[in-house]
């Protein structure tokens, strides 16, 4: 069979996909058998076209291999719960090349752990100089990595799984026991040095984005210009792949045939090993690696006088990748990088043809064909992921790829000879302009309508849509019957997705968002949708930027009718400028302290101060805003809403002072109370909890959180009384859904 790897990574696939989610073991062999000798009766039986018998059975084994495999990774290879939060020390070998961030250094430790070799992702604050091999010994807190805790989120731990470790560790002490002489460490040592030759040569701005442009580095791009690169439809610029891999090599293929005259099978072993040396020096990023092996099969099938085929190439890349880490398939990289790559390979030459029948010149055509078929089939994952696609990528790629494709050998030479000091000014020169037209180019993102914001999208739209291509690519060869299955699948799931759409449209729905020692919870009905607070922001972590607004968009909701900021805590209101920046709100609600301390950023915002009782109706929703109380040092604005003979209560982190005035002046009655001040002590008293007569408690806080909340005064009292608690320490978001007879608690955690 001419693309026999395909077969088998089309196996190997399934069989990663089975294992990633069954959690019974007896099942999962059960299912393996079933499959294996439906395989081969499929085969023997019922095709007209046979499988080679030995491919047949390789695949097979291929199948059976990825589904153990991952399951074991997902339902055997687990921490020890014992070991969270210990005090340790432990002795081990750096196993990847440090990541420096201003002053933090980021690494894998392999070492064994409860009698069994994992690796352990270290951060310390250390100034000590780390690389590839060493054997060093550090000192610090066990932490078992946070998996998602909303249905949206990014899970850490299955993250870290992908990369062998199990825990992570801030090492308050580390020292070096010995040194190296692997040949990775000499490579981490000539990576570091063309880092540090990047930083040393231009300024921060500048070096940053060379790094990523150069060696994929993207650690120091400040977030603001990785977002215009991301919007403009250049990201891929800044992750190394294909393009730099390609470039790269047809750079020494110049310099060896054209400029030294040297021919033969030997210049494509040299170009192999510069791919591999590019690869390891740039991080073994999923893109880079499949670039790579890609690369190294194209000179290799020079070697032995063979064309190989792209999509077999590709399909012995992601096999041999999935063969090693089946938890590949789940990085965006990979995903991205396969399918931008089959993409071209399917639709570039019919673009190309139609673009050269429209009398537009072959350089320009060949360029925007390359541009457009790259899109076709990673679109659909960029709204699903990032809920926004750009529009302006088709322009902006035809100008910054010829210049990212010159800037990565003229920046390699660069620095090549820096490391001889040799300083050529010229090259220097030419950099920085290169550099400067594609960060303006980026910039093209700030035009109106450079991109959409995706609200109205979900994964079976996803599965719809590439459906819909296979249709479209193969309509001419698919039997009639497997082509009806095809269009009622599609149907069937967009149906399931508008009647989704609807019935959550008609429901009241509270999320109470895991964003740790902080608040957040998001609220829709019918077309309405409010926001109470967004969340803690710190130096390293936005939760609004990474868990909130993903949520908000992921939820379908494209606008934010209501902002309420109930106090200046970071914690309840951090980064909520953001927001307004990337959302529609149409009113701001807050306390005159909030406002006065952020002027300029609420200055021309229609905002509304509650200094008194005040209230908003949306059809049979009604919302009302308590106002904080003076002598209250954490005066918070209260949120209740009302729909029937439902009522949630939202207090901020009004203490016991407000609760007694509130006491006092409203009617606090509510099905669910979403508990002050994290579970603080200073909170949820006895008479107010007498006021409220709630059934259910929420409370949002942070797991482990250094304040010790929530209080164990606190769920006394409210265990005393009955009351169901909920935490988003531990269930996650925390959902809460009004439908017309009934109300749904729907923890992400059970």
């Amino acid at each position: 069979m001419k693309r026999s790897a395909l077969v088998l990574t089309v196996f190997l696939i399934t069989g990663i996909v089975l294992g990633r989610n069954l959690s019974n073991l007896g099942l999962l062999f059960l299912i393996v058998s079933i499959a294996s000798i439906s395989f081969f009766a499929l085969n023997f039986y019922f095709l007209s076209k046979k499988v080679d018998t030995i491919l047949l059975l390789l695949a097979i084994v291929f199948f059976a291999f990825a589904s153990i495999k991952t399951f074991y990774i997902f339902n055997i290879f687990e921490p020890d719960e014992l070991l969270d939060g210990k005090e340790v020390v432990v002795l081990g070998k750096v196993s990847s090349f440090p990541e420096v961030d201003k002053e933090k250094i980021s690494f894998y430790l392999k070492t064994k752990v409860n009698k069994r070799y994992v690796k352990i992702r270290v951060t310390t604050d250390s100034d000590k100089t780390l690389y590839y091999g060493q054997i060093v010994k550090v000192y610090g807190k066990l932490k078992i990595p946070k998996g998602k805790t909303n249905e949206f989120g990014f899970d850490y731990g299955e993250y870290l799984k992908g990369k062998g470790a199990l825990y992570t560790l801030y090492a308050k002490k580390l020292y070096v026991v010995s040194k190296s002489n692997h040949i990775l460490t000499y490579l981490n040592m000539f990576s570091s040095k063309l880092n540090c030759l990047i930083s040393n040569s231009f300024d921060e701005e500048i070096s940053a984005l060379l790094k990523g442009l150069i060696l994929g580095n993207k650690s120091t791009i400040p977030d603001d210009m990785y977002k215009d690169f991301q919007r403009s439809g250049l990201a891929h610029l800044l992750a190394v792949s294909g393009g730099n891999v390609g470039v790269l090599c047809a750079a020494i293929e110049i310099i060896f045939r054209r400029v030294l005259k040297v021919y033969g099978r030997g210049v494509n072993l040299i170009i192999i090993g510069v791919i591999v040396i590019f690869a390891i020096i740039t991080g073994l990023s999923a893109s880079v690696v499949r670039a790579s092996i890609m690369a190294t099969i194209y000179y290799l099938g020079r070697i032995i006088y063979r064309n190989p085929d792209t999509i077999n190439s590709l399909s012995i890349s992601a096999l041999l990748m999935l063969l090693v880490n089946p938890l590949y398939l789940f990085d965006i990289g990979f995903q991205l990088s396969f399918l931008s790559v089959l993409s071209i390979a399917l639709f570039y030459k019919m673009i190309y043809e139609y673009l050269v029948s429209l009398k537009i010149p072959k350089s320009i055509s060949l360029l925007c064909a390359v541009s457009i078929s790259a899109q076709v089939l990673i679109l659909p994952l960029l709204a699903y992921y990032f809920c926004e696609v750009s529009l302006v990528s088709f322009l902006t790629n035809l100008i910054a790829v010829p210049l990212a494709g010159a800037l990565v050998p003229i920046g390699l030479v660069y620095y090549m000879l820096l490391l001889f000091r040799i300083d050529l000014i010229v090259l220097k020169w030419v950099l920085l302009v290169i550099v400067k037209v594609l960060i303006w180019v980026s910039r093209l993102s700030h035009i109106r309508f450079s991109y959409i914001k995706i609200a109205f999208w979900d994964e079976k739209l996803v599965i719809a849509y590439y459906i819909l291509i296979l249709l479209l690519l193969y309509k001419k060869v698919i039997p009639k019957s497997i082509k009806l299955l095809m269009y009622s699948t599609i149907s069937i799931l967009v149906l399931i997705f508008i009647l989704q759409i609807v019935i959550n449209y008609n429901r009241l729905s509270i999320s109470v968002i895991d964003v740790g020692q902080g608040d957040s919870s998001l609220i829709t009905y019918k077309g309405f949708s409010m926001l109470i607070d967004t969340g803690p922001t710190n130096e390293d972590f936005s939760s609004l930027k990474r868990v909130v607004l993903p949520y908000i968009l992921k939820s379908n909701v494209s606008k934010i009718d209501v902002l309420v900021l109930t106090h200046k805590h970071n914690d309840h209101i951090g980064d909520f400028d953001y927001l307004l920046n990337e959302i529609k709100v149409h009113v701001i609600v807050t306390s005159r302290e909030v406002y006065s301390e952020n002027l300029d950023k609420l200055r021309d915002k229609c905002v509304i101060l509650v200094d008194k009782l005040k209230g908003l109706s949306y059809k049979d929703l009604k919302v009302f805003f308590f106002p904080p109380i003076e002598q209250d040092s954490n005066s918070s604005v209260l949120t209740k809403i009302v729909l029937g003979d439902f009522s949630m209560l939202f207090t901020g982190d009004a203490s016991y002072e407000s609760e007694k005035e509130y006491i006092k002046r409203y009617n606090l009655r509510a099905t669910v109370l979403k508990v002050g001040h994290h579970g603080s002590s200073t909170a949820t008293s006895d008479e107010f909890l007498e006021s409220v007569k709630p059934k259910v408690a929420v409370i949002s806080v942070g797991k482990n959180n250094m304040f010790g909340h929530p209080s164990d005064d606190v769920l006394q009292r409210l265990k005393k009384r009955g009351i169901k608690v909920f935490r988003t320490d531990l269930n996650g978001t925390v959902k809460i859904v009004k439908t017309k007879h009934r109300v749904l608690i729907n923890p992400y955690m059970r």
